[in-house]
């Protein structure tokens, strides 16, 4: 359990930054219990060792064309028949029936394809970027996980299943775990593989194929059978580029580039007497419902603020938070900073999971250059790890050596760099395999390394592991809901328990796909009717009705010195995380990290609330409470577990859920005392 000691010197986490109510929100936080105040911060219990920290440029919608008036210039995408051009937006009442989509990747495309062509739901896509493909889903090298139909491959969703079960080191929910590997194969066919001819709302992709002009499906670390479909090494590239496209050229979706979410618009239905709102357990008395109306955007161009509405709902679908490590395999800019947990959080809504931050071992390493992910595949074909002494090592530490879960080959791999503090000592070696064929299966690997005069066929690759993936996030069931009414997380944001505590080879795009579907298709169920019916309410209900007010800010311009400030704190934040909350942990390491990331927390918020908003500003102090929650999450957990490893003072590991006598009975015990924190808030949503 988190300290109330440790809850005060956090509080701020909740506050929100929009409609003065910070003070308003501490006060109300002041009345409730310890465990109340937890669950607002999103944290909560998980056995008794766990834990969870709790310009615009638009495509209008051919049905709010009268409401929108054109101005500048328009240009056309290449591939897209749509125009882009810059609006101003004349709100009125209608611009608020539709669903706000945080984030232009898999996930977030896929919520908006889903809302807007089966169920005629208008959506607004938002992202950080100045075009659809600046996102995290663009960089992933190996493929997506599809099913395996020759029938000497032994693929099935109970083999799936069980690998997936398997890398996520036993804490996996299983529910969650099952639709991936039903669902999976038709969300492929029906997103990636249906719009044959060029007919249709989807994606069309060009996997590879074999000469018979079947789908060519490769092997990849911890999969029982070859089952992962490719574009050589650049299948995030060629599925986003396709899926971006089709949302572009989708008339009920308006897509908004170069906007930055800072904060949720979250507001009380202080009326509610419903059995479903929070009761204190000290006095008795009653917390009204909280449901998420909109979000507040930031444009980067243009420096314009807005507030958004949206009836249907708001999707966070805007990736992890490996960025905010020194050795990442995320690219820089404001993806990866962790916004969607810092939203949540600053917003209300829980999360958990979060010291589950997974490390792929193999990143090329590069003295003074970004870390450039070397994909899983090439173990799947065979690549050697091997010591500067050109020893294969991967058997010392795992029987199926580079084919063991990544966590355990991430360890390994960071254990043998430890062993020289003079030269690099850690290389990925696949020479042995024919040159030709490797240029061809790896043709983007392959021009990066030849930058730094390195050839795949040739040299062994000096690697490190580094931030990857996250595996929690904002705490969400298998439909997408949160534990704030009209909130929904997709993707990487969402921790629904598929990764449980490290994830599968090739999840990643898969699990967008899926969940990102999945959320869609629930905001047009009439489950999802309250947080709708409730939003209006508040919306059109008050004497003052809300309307998407576009203003500029009255704050200066920081200085140049602010400017520095910022960028020396990021960089110190990440070092934080990479020394103390990175592969390996220690109870002294997360005592330093938490109080220094504290201090970096409130000069964050200091400096944004000070001066007019940048992107640098914006995503220092979504890192910011982002590393932290990590931090707390993972001292919270003794439990060594995947991803999340942690050494006693003594230098051992500590307890390994593994030592338990019975696995299932760990995992079950995890995920009901997950639930449990949550289930009163989540049972309506159910």
């Amino acid at each position: 359990m988190i300290s109330t000691s440790t809850l005060s010197k956090n509080m701020s986490i909740v506050g929100i930054r929009c409609g003065g109510r910070n003070r308003e929100m501490m006060r109300m936080l002041s009345s409730f219990s310890p465990r109340q105040r937890m669950k607002m911060m999103g944290a909560s219990s998980v056995s008794s060792l766990r834990n969870t920290i709790s310009h615009p440029l638009s495509f209008s919608f051919s049905s709010y064309s009268s409401s929108l008036s054109s101005t500048t210039t328009t240009t056309t995408l290449p591939g897209s028949s749509r125009s882009i051009s810059n609006i101003n937006n004349n709100h009125g009442h209608n611009d608020h029936e539709r669903l706000i989509v945080i984030g232009s990747g898999v996930a977030g495309c896929t919520s908006a394809l889903i809302a807007a062509e089966t169920h005629k739901i208008p959506v607004t896509l938002l992202c950080a970027g100045s075009k659809p493909t600046d996102c995290n889903s663009y960089w992933a090298q190996g493929g997506i996980i599809y099913r395996n139909y020759d029938s000497s491959s032994g693929d099935s969703a109970e083999s799936l299943m069980e690998d997936i079960h398997r890398a996520g080191a036993g804490l996996c929910h299983d529910p969650a775990v099952q639709k991936v590997a039903n669902d999976g194969p038709g969300r492929v066919r029906q997103l990636l593989l249906g719009n044959v001819g060029g007919k249709g709302r989807f994606a069309s992709v060009p996997f590879d194929r074999r000469e018979d002009g079947s789908l060519s499906c490769c092997l990849e670390a911890s999969h029982a059978a070859a089952r992962i479909i490719h574009y050589a090494d650049q299948t995030g590239a060629a599925i986003t580029d396709h899926i971006t496209r089709a949302a572009m050229d989708h008339p009920l979706i308006q897509l908004v580039t170069d906007s930055i979410v800072t904060d949720l618009i979250v507001e009380e239905d202080t009326a509610s007497t419903s059995t479903d709102a929070i009761i204190n357990a000290d006095n008795n008395t009653q917390r009204s419902r909280k449901v998420c109306m909109g979000v507040s955007t930031f444009n980067r161009t243009t420096n314009q603020i807005q507030n958004l509405y949206g009836t249907y709902g708001t999707v966070l679908a805007s990736g992890g938070l490996g960025g905010i490590y020194a050795h990442s395999t995320n690219p820089s800019g404001f993806n990866a900073l962790g916004s969607s947990v810092a939203l949540a959080l600053r917003g209300g809504a829980s999360c958990s999971d979060l010291e589950y931050v997974q490390f792929h071992p193999t990143a090329l390493y590069i003295p003074d250059r970004p870390r450039f992910l070397l994909t899983e595949a090439l173990r799947g074909e065979g690549a050697i790890l091997r010591d500067a002494s050109g020893r294969a090592f991967a058997q010392d530490f795992h029987a199926d050596g580079e084919l063991a879960p990544r966590d355990i080959v991430a360890r390994g791999v960071f254990a043998e760099l430890q062993k020289s503090q003079t030269e690099h000592n850690v290389f990925l070696d696949i020479t042995h395999r024919d040159p030709t064929w490797l240029k061809q299966r790896f043709p983007s690997i392959n021009a990066h390394l030849s930058q730094h005069n390195l050839d795949l066929s040739k040299d062994p690759l000096p690697i490190t592991p580094a931030a990857h993936y996250t595996c929690g996030g904002v705490t969400t069931n298998t439909n997408g809901c949160t534990d704030l009414l009209n909130l929904y997380a997709a993707g990487e944001s969402a921790r629904t328990g598929l990764h449980g505590g490290n994830r599968l080879a090739s999840t990643s795009l898969l699990e967008g796909l899926v969940y990102g579907a999945s959320v869609a298709d629930y905001v047009a169920n009439p489950q999802s009717h309250e947080g709708r019916e409730l939003t209006k309410e508040l919306l059109y209900g008050s004497s003052s009705p809300h309307t998407s007010q576009t203003s500029f800010s009255s704050l200066p311009p920081s200085t140049s010195s602010e400017q520095q400030r910022v960028h020396d704190l990021l960089s110190k934040l990440k070092n934080v995380m990479w020394d103390d909350v990175g592969v390996i942990r220690t109870p002294d390491g997360l005592r330093r990290a938490i109080h220094a990331l504290q201090e970096i927390r409130e000069e964050a918020n200091h400096l944004y609330d000070k001066s007019l908003p940048t992107v640098e500003s914006i995503g220092l102090r979504d890192a910011a409470m982002a590393g932290e929650a990590v931090a707390i999450a993972a001292q919270e957990n003794q439990v060594s577990a995947g991803a999340h490893y942690m050494k006693s003072v003594d230098g051992n590991e500590t307890k390994h859920h593994d030592d338990d006598d019975d696995d299932d009975n760990v995992s079950s015990k995890h995920h009901e005392e997950d639930e449990d924190a949550t289930s009163d808030v989540m049972a309506a949503a159910n």
